[in-house]
């Protein structure tokens, strides 16, 4: 994965990574990435009803050195 820096260099953006819409196929009772109405993201679980949480991302898989 690649990233880059934001204009003001205050984030670090995946230029080929997207948040993924929440719908029918957003996993249940599972920890993922929820981005909220505000644009805050923050790490839990997606229980089906709450309208706060607009997108979501998976995790990324950690690397055999990390492990």
């Amino acid at each position: 994965m690649t990233y880059t820096l934001n204009s003001d260099k205050t984030v670090a953006v995946a230029p080929d990574y997207w948040w993924l819409p929440i719908n029918q196929n957003t996993p249940r009772g599972v920890k993922i990435q929820l981005l909220g109405i505000g644009g805050v993201a923050a790490y839990g679980e997606w229980d089906g009803r709450n309208r706060f949480w607009q997108a979501w991302a998976p995790l990324p898989k950690k690397p055999e050195w990390l492990k």
